[in-house]
């Protein structure tokens, strides 16, 4: 008698190591031929840390316990952890409720909001391209080093090219590219953009920014660290700011800012270039 609830709790201790051990981190949703794991999926499978998703001529929705939803484009794969997925081919649409990063050639793409939406895209030669839809991103090195923010309707790419000759020393300011309204206040000069978040101004035509207040622009530049005060998001060092929003660029206006990944990661350069789109009409 005591010998078999002896045996009993063993099992059950056996059993309770094994559930916490493989205890799920979400659910992936097959629209086709996709495969979880090496394991042909119809309908619904369940997903395990480090469970691999591979897409074929179909998409597959994957909502993980950690509140983060995603999509996965055909022909994609993906690598799943409880707040992560690393992308390893293809592309993917995010939405993240909670802290959540996308992991693509060593960069890492991290919502800065609840309310952010984007698609990561891996294209040819080692090209990462980044598409916010809602909210914001910021895009960083594996050091975690912010490169980039990237917001809707400035879509950026970024090109891991494997480095060569002597090393950079030092770290790049994060670059900076977003779409709103320019204002004015007490002599200093801020951009708005669709999130609210407010961006102050400054560079050395700062002079020149008084003919795009009231009006949408287009503004690229760094990002000063440590900068920004009580209800400024951070301050920007502009480098160029172009009247009519989203799309106004053409492709002799490309930004191409060049970075390194700095110590012993990835060991690549980075080139950052506003993707292109449709030129907008004259606002005025």
């Amino acid at each position: 008698m005591f010998k078999a609830i002896g045996v009993s709790a063993i099992l059950l201790g056996l059993v309770g190591y094994a559930g916490g051990a493989t205890r799920s981190i979400g659910t992936a949703s097959a629209r086709g031929d996709v495969n979880v794991d090496n394991y042909a999926v119809q309908g619904n499978a369940t997903l395990f840390d480090g469970s691999v998703v591979q897409t074929g001529q179909a998409s597959a929705d994957l909502r993980l316990a950690s509140g983060a939803d995603i999509t996965m484009a055909s022909d994609s794969r993906g690598k799943l952890y409880q707040n992560r997925i690393v992308l390893e081919q293809g592309s993917s649409e995010v939405k993240a409720s909670g802290p959540f990063q996308l992991e693509a050639y060593g960069l890492r793409v991290i919502p800065s909001s609840p309310a952010s939406r984007g698609v990561v895209a891996l294209h040819a030669g080692h090209t990462v391209e980044v598409s916010a839809l809602t909210g914001a991103f910021g895009v960083r090195n594996e050091q975690g080093v912010l490169l980039a923010s990237v917001h809707p309707g400035s879509p950026l790419n970024f090109s891991i090219q494997a480095a060569g000759g002597g090393t950079v020393a030092g770290e790049s300011n994060a670059q900076f590219s977003d779409v709103g309204m320019i204002s004015s206040q007490g002599g200093h000069y801020y951009l708005v953009d669709e999130t609210g978040a407010k961006y102050e101004l400054t560079g050395k035509d700062v002079s020149k920014f008084g003919k795009f207040v009231g009006d949408k622009a287009v503004i690229t530049g760094t990002e000063v660290p440590g900068a920004g005060g009580s209800g400024v998001a951070g301050t920007v060092s502009v480098n160029k700011i172009t009247l009519n929003g989203p799309g106004y660029m053409s492709d002799k206006e490309k930004i191409l800012i060049s970075a390194a990944i700095i110590g012993a990661g990835i060991g690549a350069s980075i080139g950052l270039n506003a993707t292109n789109s449709t030129a907008l009409p004259a606002s005025r």
